[in-house]
């Protein structure tokens, strides 16, 4: 379950970002401790793919169901596909926050500060915002108030803002959807590791529903009745 922690955490990242009502492929560079690469997420209605380069367990994929909760963790290498149904994502989360809660590291209402500055990413202007937590960690998100079709976007947000899957920060980090665009960087600091995500494209385009199924020859696993996959 450590490994299926480390992914879900990555993916509620790549996530942090993905939003669009139509069929949405998005990629983002994320550099970090636990990996360098370029994280491409695709979406289609309720169905959300991340698929990641490189991990301690090499490239990744995990597919989510924003209705029911459903997550499947594709392992590559090794053909694998852990499912962890709804119900224990749920409980996952659950868990988590009352870990945050007995730590005294969830905050009442988090809320990011307005720097007051502008900078250039990319091609957007973005404003700069930034929080930090009682317990050392610090966060700076870079705004494109601008962003093309930001409203119709907020929309696929505020729905997986509501998702099990982003429950995983809830009460521990501020909410981005309450920022006034969408974020197209960020740099979360805790400790000394930082994590840098940058939005590199966002494109429009017709996804087939085959890329939210697991593929053919895959062993299926379903927590948490089995173990983590072999040479974990």
């Amino acid at each position: 379950m450590h490994v299926m922690k480390q992914v879900f955490i990555l993916s509620g990242l790549a996530l942090s970002l993905a939003a669009a009502r139509a069929d949405l492929v998005m990629q983002q560079n994320i550099e970090g401790a636990m990996m360098n690469g370029t994280v491409t997420t695709q979406m289609k209605g309720n169905q959300v793919r991340v698929d990641i380069p490189s991990t301690p367990q090499g490239p990744v994929s995990t597919i989510m169901d924003l209705s029911s909760g459903d997550q499947v963790m594709l392992v590559h290498q090794q053909k694998v596909a852990m499912k962890v149904p709804g119900a224990m994502v749920r409980e996952m989360v659950e868990n988590m926050r009352k870990a945050r809660a007995k730590a005294g590291t969830n905050a009442p209402n988090p809320q990011f500060t307005d720097t007051g500055k502008t900078e250039k990413v990319g091609d957007y202007t973005t404003e700069v915002y930034n929080w930090s937590s009682t317990n050392g960690m610090h966060q700076t998100v870079w705004v494109a108030k601008n962003f093309p079709n930001f409203a119709r976007i907020k929309i696929q947000m505020d729905k997986l803002n509501n998702s099990p899957f982003a429950q995983v920060t809830k009460g521990s980090a501020p909410d981005v959807g309450q920022l006034p665009g969408l974020v197209v960087k960020s740099e979360m600091d805790k400790d000394g590791q930082k994590v840098t995500s940058t939005l590199v494209s966002v494109k429009e385009q017709s996804l087939d529903a085959s890329t939210f199924e697991t593929p053919q020859g895959y062993q299926l696993i379903i927590q948490p009745d089995a173990g983590p996959p072999p040479n974990q």
